[in-house]
């Protein structure tokens, strides 16, 4: 199924760049983690445990604004686009997106799986943040 004339992500594709994200933000987060229980001491506080997760967000959202990927999809040949327009989503948007996330996780992760079942094959994150995954035919993950 196509929109805005692209190919939407399968997905399998989007579980693989959440897995390839996983490999490098887990490590960022434990490090981040880490130093914030140094820095206090030895124990994590809610405060550093909120200022880490803070810090992975706006890593997250940096690779979207500037490349409209994490790497895990860059790796895999996906990008993000504004669902209403095909272009790079606006900021606003992405932040709606990421907290989405979370909504997305929360029953039983009810929301990332919303995509099998959805005719333009967004999860709730996605229909937050008004944003479709396609596959991005100008990356050499993408051509076929």
């Amino acid at each position: 199924m196509s929109d805005h004339g692209l190919e939407l992500a399968s997905f399998g594709r989007r579980l693989g760049a959440q897995l390839i994200d996983l490999v490098w933000l887990l490590p960022l987060s434990i490090l981040l983690g880490t130093i914030g229980a140094l820095l206090n001491g030895g124990e994590l506080s809610a405060a550093g445990e909120a200022m880490a997760n803070i810090i992975g967000a706006l890593i997250v959202l940096i690779f979207w604004v500037d490349r409209q990927a994490t790497p895990g999809k860059l790796v895999l040949g996906l990008r993000i686009i504004d669902a209403e327009t095909g272009l790079p989503p606006r900021f606003g948007r992405l932040v709606l997106r990421y907290i989405g996330y979370l909504v997305s996780a929360l029953p039983l992760c009810l929301g990332y799986l919303w995509m099998l079942w959805d005719g333009r094959k967004q999860a709730w994150h996605d229909k937050m943040g008004g944003t479709l995954v396609v596959v991005d035919r100008d990356s050499r993950w993408g051509r076929r």
